[in-house]
């Protein structure tokens, strides 16, 4: 019996020497990886990441484009009268409802991949908001927030190799 083995109180199984623990930490990291290796995608709703509340929603995407709408009705009614007003804010209106929200969707993307995949504490805001699916490239599960675990999912993929 060598002092190695005499160190380990009787009964427990020694740990792999190359095991690390398990930390929410480095299943963020790994999450990460499997992002980056493309073994996982994310599917984001931005019906529910636009809401206020939202961790990556910023009210004043959609506010510069409702406000403009009305300075343009405004100023085309001063100027051309009311038929022009209302023919601005039907046009702007459209406008907002295509170019803005896709707009506004490319804001929300670009925040979901700077800011709350930045670190696992803004990971985790937005996860428990909800709003994001995970979803396994390769067997097509998907994991939605925040029903589902997304550290499960980063479990079996790991273990799958």
């Amino acid at each position: 019996m060598t002092a190695a083995d005499s160190a380990q109180p009787a009964g427990t199984i020694p740990a792999a020497p190359d095991a690390t623990p398990e930390t929410a930490e480095a299943l963020f990291a790994s999450l990460l990886r499997l992002r980056a290796a493309g073994r996982v995608s994310l599917r984001l709703d931005y019906s529910r990441l636009t809401h206020i509340d939202s961790p990556v929603g910023v009210e004043a995407d959609g506010n510069r484009f409702a406000y403009g709408i009305l300075v343009a009705a405004g100023l085309a009614w001063w100027f051309g009268g009311w038929m022009w007003a209302v023919s601005i804010a039907a046009f702007g209106t459209l406008g907002y409802f295509t170019l803005g929200r896709a707009y506004m969707h490319k804001r929300v993307k670009q925040r979901v991949e700077t800011q709350a995949l930045a670190t696992l504490g803004s990971w985790r805001k937005l996860w428990s908001f909800g709003g994001v699916t995970l979803i396994e490239t390769a067997g097509n599960a998907e994991w939605v927030a925040p029903k589902d675990n997304w550290m499960a999912l980063v479990r079996k993929l790991e273990t799958n190799g």
